[in-house]
């Protein structure tokens, strides 16, 4: 099966970018509510804080979490997700996909603090100087980018703290 990723443009990804992680933090449902709605990202009826993306506008594909009021992520995806049929041939065009908005976040943020590559999964892990994290991940099926708050990611960076330490087991 022949397959294309719609891909979400660079100007977009850059917009997006300066939106919600370069903009002060912390950020309120509000805050992601009003962002959600400045990018034209339609809701779910029932959980406002799942809504469309760009590059699939009409399925619930983008989200935020939050804990008390206060954003703790936001998740949106890069391409569409290719239909299982197409899976085994869109390994290569995700991974140059992946690898294109990775040097974009390269140029803004420097170099990852961690990649990883895993059994067809890409990650690369970017710090902004604020702390927010910005996650970049590709598989056969989408390349997709998770933001962290600073909070998240003090969070996460005291739990390995803890692990690497042995105070707690990383099930814990």
């Amino acid at each position: 099966m022949s397959f294309e990723f719609t891909v979400l443009s660079d100007e977009r990804f850059i917009e997006i970018l300066e939106a919600w992680v370069d903009s002060p933090w912390p950020k309120t449902t509000e805050d992601g509510y009003a962002l959600r709605d400045r990018f034209g990202w339609v809701p779910s009826e029932k959980k406002p804080n799942v809504f469309t993306s760009d590059v699939e506008p009409d399925e619930l594909s983008a989200s935020f979490t939050s804990r008390q009021g206060v954003i703790g992520s936001f998740d949106f995806l890069l391409t569409d997700i290719a239909p299982e049929e197409a899976r085994g041939e869109s390994l290569a065009d995700a991974l140059v996909i992946y690898r294109h908005f990775c040097e974009i976040l390269v140029r803004r943020y420097g170099k990852p603090k961690q990649r990883k590559n895993s059994n067809g999964h890409y990650r690369s892990n970017f710090v902004t100087s604020q702390g927010v994290g910005v996650d970049v991940g590709g598989t056969i099926a989408h390349v997709s980018c998770v933001v962290e708050s600073p909070e998240e990611m003090f969070i996460a960076s005291e739990y390995q703290r803890l692990v690497a330490k042995e105070y707690i087991s990383e099930d814990e």
